[in-house]
C-alpha cells in the first residue's frame, strides 16, 4: 500500500512559535502549513488534506477548544494535538470533551518531544488508513463471495432436485452429504453399514424417551452421523489402540478430533448446531472432558446426550478401554460415573 506524503497544520496567533516549530519539523518529511487564528486553519483545512492538526489554545477570536472542536466534528480523521503555554484547566478539559485530542504538550517545548509527537501522529494515521484500506477490500471480497456464494447455491439447488428425482428418499442435499461422510468415516472406523443403522436406531429411541423432537432431534441426529468426521486425517497409531493406550502426546492429538470435525460442519449452515453438538460431546459435567474441559452449565443438552451415547458405543467397541466391554459392563461404568460424567437422564 501506498500512502501520500504526510502533512500537518500549525495554528497559533504568535508569528514566532510558528517559525521556530516549522524549523523543528524539518527533520520530518512533511508538508507544514500554518495559521495565525483559528479561522484561518480551517481555511488551511477547506484547501488541503491534513493529517495532524497542533493548536495553541489561547488565541483571539476563536479559542483552541472551539477550533479543535470544529475539526473534531469535519475533519474526524485528524489527529488533534494542544501546544499551550497557560495552564488553563478548564480550557484543557473542553479541548479534551470537544475537540477530542490526542495529547497535549506545554511550551516551551522540548524539540525532541514535538518530533517524537508528530512521528506517532502520522503513525496512527497510516495505520487508520491501512485499516481503512483493507475495509474496503474486505467488503469487496465480501461482495464477490457472496456472488460466489449465490452462484453455488444455485448450482446446489440444480443438483438438490437432481437427487430429488433419482432417490426419492432424500429431502435435501445436505442429508446426502451427511449420509455420504458417515459412510466414508464408518470405514475409516472399521464399522460395517448394518452395525452403524443399529447404532442410529439406538440413538432415536434414547431421543424418543427424552422427548427430544423437530429440529432439535435433526440436529443431534446429524452431529451423531458425524462425530468422528475430524479422525478422517488421523492415521493408524491414534486409531487402532485404546484411548487409554496412547501416550500423553497422542491423547493432546486425538482430543483435537471434535474441533476438526467442527470446523468442517461450520462451512455448511444447516449444520452449524449439530457442529456445536459435535465440539462438546466429549466435555464431561466435572470439567474433566475435552477439547475445552466445559462444565455442565456450559455443556448443551444434545452434547450431554451424545456424550452417553458415544462413550457407551466407544466401551463395546474397545475404543476407550484396553478391552471390548460387554452392554452390561459398558453400562455400569456409565452408572459409576453418573452425576460427575454424565448427566443421569
Amino acid at each position: 500500500m501506498e500512502f501520500p506524503e504526510r502533512s500537518l497544520l500549525l495554528v497559533d496567533d504568535e508569528t514566532s512559535v510558528l517559525n521556530a516549530l516549522k524549523r523543528v519539523l524539518r527533520r520530518m518529511k512533511c508538508t507544514v502549513h500554518t495559521a495565525e487564528s483559528g479561522k484561518a486553519g480551517l481555511a488551511v483545512l477547506e484547501e488541503h488534506p491534513v493529517d495532524l492538526v497542533i493548536s495553541d489554545m489561547r488565541m483571539p477570536e476563536m479559542g483552541g477548544e472551539e477550533f479543535l472542536a470544529i475539526v473534531a466534528e469535519r475533519w474526524p480523521d485528524t489527529e488533534r494535538i494542544v501546544m499551550s503555554g497557560y495552564s488553563d484547566t478548564q480550557a484543557t478539559i473542553d479541548a479534551i470533551n470537544k475537540g477530542k485530542i490526542s495529547r497535549f504538550m506545554t511550551k516551551p517545548w522540548k524539540d525532541d518531544e514535538v518530533l517524537s509527537v508528530v512521528a506517532k501522529g502520522f503513525e496512527l494515521t497510516e495505520l487508520r488508513q491501512r485499516a481503512d484500506k483493507l475495509e474496503a477490500v474486505k467488503e469487496q471480497k465480501t461482495r464477490e463471495l457472496a456472488q460466489l456464494n449465490k452462484t453455488l447455491e444455485q448450482k446446489v439447488e440444480q443438483r438438490t432436485q437432481q437427487l430429488r428425482d433419482s432417490h426419492q428418499s432424500l429431502q435435501n442435499s445436505y442429508r446426502a452429504v451427511v449420509r455420504m461422510f458417515s459412510s466414508i468415516t464408518a470405514r475409516r472406523m472399521g464399522q460395517d453399514s448394518r452395525y452403524n443403522q443399529n447404532l442410529n436406531k439406538l440413538l432415536l429411541l434414547m431421543a424418543d424417551r427424552l422427548n427430544i423432537t423437530g429440529a432439535d432431534l435433526k440436529q443431534l441426529f446429524y452431529a451423531w452421523q458425524l462425530r468422528n468426521i475430524g479422525k478422517l486425517s488421523f492415521d493408524d497409531e491414534l486409531l487402532k489402540p485404546a484411548y487409554v493406550d496412547l501416550n500423553a502426546e497422542q491423547q493432546r492429538r486425538f482430543q483435537r478430533h471434535p474441533v476438526l470435525a467442527n470446523a468442517s460442519m461450520v462451512l455448511v449452515k444447516p449444520l452449524h448446531a449439530a457442529g456445536q453438538i459435535v465440539l462438546q460431546h466429549k466435555e464431561y459435567l466435572d470439567g474433566s472432558g475435552y477439547p475445552s474441559g466445559l462444565t455442565a452449565e456450559h455443556i448443551s443438552r444434545g452434547a450431554q446426550v451424545l456424550a452417553v451415547l458415544n462413550d457407551f458405543v466407544e466401551l463395546i467397541n474397545g475404543r476407550y478401554q484396553p478391552r471390548p466391554y460387554s452392554s452390561e459392563e459398558a453400562l455400569q461404568f456409565l452408572r459409576e460415573f453418573e452425576g460427575l460424567r454424565y448427566d443421569p437422564i
